[in-house]
């Protein structure tokens, strides 16, 4: 009796996993996405600001370490 349940749950289980795959294809269908300019643009400013806080704090880095050594010395 109880390996039937098990079965049972099993294909339920499987049921229920195939159910929200095909609910998922569902809905994905339904994304309005972005066009490819507007995706490149976003792209290409958020690697630039990047660029940037990365180049400010790579200088505050050099400058911090200069003040500590001097004052280390």
């Amino acid at each position: 009796m109880a390996l039937k349940d098990q079965d049972l749950n099993k294909e339920n289980f499987k049921d229920r996993v195939v159910r929200f795959l095909k609910e998922v294809k569902i809905e994905a269908k339904k994304i309005t996405w972005a066009p490819k300019k507007q995706v490149f643009m976003g792209t290409l400013m958020v690697v630039i600001f990047s660029l940037f806080i990365g180049a400010y704090l790579g200088i505050l880095d050099i400058i911090y370490n200069f003040i500590i050594s001097i004052l280390v010395r």
